[in-house]
């Protein structure tokens, strides 16, 4: 396993911590204010941990199956690391 390959399942993780940490969060909102919003924002938070936690799994596979060589792995990084800009700023804007 290369280094490519082990930021990206270490970015995937990062994310998986953020969002069970935002799922808790939004969890806790919805015990007080059961809305429509609070809903869709647990079944969003949810539809994204399971996309990290099995992007983490095929980036670990992969790592097995292609070689650094095979450049894979840098443009399957540079789609994490902007995913998880979005992410960080997703986090920002539900905790203003």
């Amino acid at each position: 396993m290369g280094p490519l390959w082990l930021i990206n399942i270490l970015i995937s993780l990062m994310i998986v911590i953020g969002l069970l940490y935002s799922l808790r969060n939004y969890l806790l909102t919805r015990k007080y204010a059961r809305t429509k919003f609070t809903n869709a924002l647990v079944a969003l938070t949810t539809v994204f941990l399971i996309q990290h936690l099995y992007a983490a799994y095929v980036f670990y596979m992969m790592s097995f199956a292609y070689s650094e060589e095979m450049h894979i792995a840098t443009p399957l990084l540079m789609l994490n690391v902007i995913g998880f800009a979005g992410f960080t700023i997703f986090i920002y804007l539900s905790r203003a």
